[in-house]
């Protein structure tokens, strides 16, 4: 199964995206290398006090990666900054991918025609084609705290060409779509899963030399590549080494080549574990999915499984949230700024 942040089993994170092993090659480094919007755990672990310890510190844990998701049949506004309109379609036709599976929607037109960014903030999902700026994709609700969210380099035009004037494969572009609509909707990379066991096959001082070449420090090296942290939000299972999350990293920069566990042929496609899990988070049907270590009761009717649980209440979860700080003795100025900002990152207000 999927490596993604999870509290209960609900997805949350903030991370870049990945892209083609073929567009690689032309920059000789992973695709998703422009600017760091910020570490996995970045907006997730500001809203945890340090002074919130013990149950009521896990509790709040919980709470915050639980908040980061999109809610299971939400209808997501979906914008385009920039990008020719068969630039746009492209986009439309493959991201559409995911809906086939998850309870949710991607809604791309406003009066028949693919919908402009308003710059009011009124969408979910912004995106831009800026080259020379990446592949990369905010996660889940983080989305909505960006402008641009997610960025499509060379992606823009009808007939996309890299910096090198060559044409980039259709089947390139689809990749990367799915890739970065994945993280889009809470999905993080494969290769950093704590299960993974990558830090150990990994040929670090061939990575900062890469890292080097396009301008990432140590620090960003780590932040794209390394293991994630081994913390209770995280949902370790299998590693699926088919996710269309997975990295296919070049081959010099592991220690056994393509030898290495950790090196992958391109993933065109979502893998079946891909579909399974991303129907599990966004379930069409039935009752909500409950995972053991969610705090408290389990609610009235759920069925224990060990895939995310939703979580459709997003004020209730804003409520709790105080309501815990209160528990942990933080002082009420603490308290009232943290609370505030988490409302405003969970239901934009």
């Amino acid at each position: 199964m999927q490596f993604h942040l999870i509290a209960a089993g609900v997805v949350a994170g903030l991370v870049l995206g990945a892209g083609p092993a073929s567009a690689q090659s032309q920059f000789a480094a992973p695709s998703c290398v422009a600017t760091l919007v910020s570490g996995p755990a970045g907006a997730f672990r500001r809203f945890i006090p340090d002074e919130a310890t013990g149950p009521t510190g896990l509790q709040i844990r919980g709470i915050v990666a639980r908040s980061l998701t999109w809610r299971p049949g939400q209808s997501l506004k979906v914008c385009f900054k920039a990008g020719s309109a068969g630039a746009h379609q492209r986009v439309i036709r493959v991201a559409r991918e995911w809906m086939e599976h998850a309870n949710i929607a991607f809604d791309f037109e406003e009066n028949g025609a693919p919908r402009r960014c308003a710059q009011d903030g009124s969408e979910d999902i912004k995106i831009d084609f800026i080259n020379f700026n990446g592949w990369w994709s905010a996660y889940g609700i983080i989305s909505r705290q960006r402008d641009p969210s997610m960025n499509l380099q060379f992606f823009g035009v009808d007939t996309p060409v890299f910096a090198n004037g060559q044409p980039v494969p259709e089947a390139e572009m689809r990749r990367t779509i799915l890739h970065e609509f994945g993280h889009a909707l809470g999905m993080m990379h494969e290769h950093q899963s704590p299960a993974a066991g990558c830090d150990q096959e990994i040929d670090w001082q061939a990575a900062y030399t890469m890292g080097k070449g396009i301008g990432w420090d140590r620090e960003q090296v780590h932040a794209q590549m390394r293991a994630f942290t081994e913390i209770a939000e995280f949902n370790m299972t299998q590693v699926d080494r088919k996710s269309i999350m997975h990295y296919s990293l070049p081959p010099t920069l592991f220690r056994a080549g393509a030898g290495s566990k950790c090196w992958v042929p391109e993933n065109n496609d979502l893998s079946e574990q891909d579909r399974r899990f991303i129907a599990a988070i966004y379930p069409k049907s039935g009752p909500p999915i409950y995972t053991s270590g969610l705090p408290g009761a389990p609610p009235a009717g759920a069925v224990p499984r060990g895939g995310p649980a939703a979580a459709s209440d997003k004020q209730a979860l804003v409520t709790r949230y105080e309501s815990l700080l209160r528990e942990a003795g933080l002082p009420d100025a603490r308290i009232t700024t943290l609370a505030a900002d988490f409302r405003k990152a969970v239901l934009g207000h």
